[in-house]
């Protein structure tokens, strides 16, 4: 792994590399304060960093010596990938959970870190059978299923049953209250859909995809000017660099007439979307589209 040596104002002074037993050195460093930082690059650890401080003073009397200080790290698997598909930064919910649930929600949380779905799922619900109402295995399972909700639609049901319960144990999850919604979407619960998913994006403004699927909910239940506003949030929110969010306010526009912007939209999704597979079909539509603006 890459290590680097910074300096008291925080600038990188050396970089160095770990052996293959994980040993590093920096030598012939002078007196002062300096960090040390691991960068696990392409790993599931999260970087750390520890403080040095080098006083090169010769401990036999007069003159200067070479200090030699160790610092040993052990480094932590990256908290975020033990959350969901749809976690948020945010309060982090305290719950008195058995040791033999918590122990197999981690090891649900490795598996799927792993690719090992159906031992991870598994895990999960022996979690569950454990302790029903543990509430990081109710979002974890329910915002899993979620996300693969395309490729079996028996997953959306299993989703919102979940979430259903996880919103229950904590109301104040984005992460179920966001995937809650996602999945009444899809089962055709629009309005409900509507009211969850403006509940998620109370509890976190930040999310692009909250706003973006508040905006698609609204669009279906024929609220227009309301899916309008959050598609411009989700596009701020975003820094206007998420293709599906131009892609739905191009929709958005068509279906209101106003072509010309539709059109711009389209130009927008492209420029984001590099690999978009019917770039040439798209172009041939925004072509359309500014000939019919020019023509009102």
């Amino acid at each position: 792994m890459f290590v680097e040596l910074l300096d008291d104002l925080g600038v990188t002074v050396n970089r160095t590399r770990t052996t293959p037993s994980g040993r590093y050195e920096f030598a012939a460093l002078p007196e002062g304060r300096f960090k040390v930082r691991v960068l696990p690059y392409g790993t599931d650890y999260g970087e750390q960093v520890q403080e040095v401080i080098i006083s090169n003073v010769s401990a036999l009397g007069g003159g200067t010596g070479g200090e030699i200080q160790q610092r040993d790290f052990y480094l932590n698997v990256r908290a975020d990938l033990n959350s969901g598909p749809f976690a948020a930064p945010g309060t982090v919910f305290a719950q008195e959970v058995p040791e033999a649930a918590r122990k197999l929600y981690e090891k649900a949380s490795g598996e799927l870190r792993a690719k090992k779905e159906k031992e991870g799922f598994e895990s999960l619900r022996n979690s569950l059978d454990v302790f029903p109402d543990y509430f990081l295995a109710l979002d974890r399972l329910g915002t899993e299923y979620a996300v693969r909700g395309n490729s079996n639609a028996a997953y959306f049901e299993a989703a919102r049953v979940l979430l259903m319960k996880a919103v229950k144990v904590n109301p104040a999850s984005f992460s179920s209250t966001f995937g809650l919604g996602f999945a009444q979407y899809h089962l055709g619960w629009t309005n409900e859909a509507v009211e969850t998913l403006q509940r998620a994006v109370k509890l976190y403004g930040k999310s692009v995809n909250g706003h973006l699927w508040l905006g698609i909910a609204l669009k279906k239940a024929g609220k227009l000017s309301e899916a309008e506003v959050s598609l411009n949030r989700a596009n701020k929110v975003g820094d206007g660099k998420v293709a599906e969010v131009h892609l739905r306010l191009a929709e958005l526009y068509s279906e209101q007439k106003r072509y010309k912007e539709s059109a711009d939209a389209l130009e927008l999704y492209l420029k984001n979307q590099k690999d978009a597979r019917d770039a040439e079909k798209i172009r041939q539509l925004i072509a359309q589209l500014r000939q019919k603006a020019s023509a009102k």
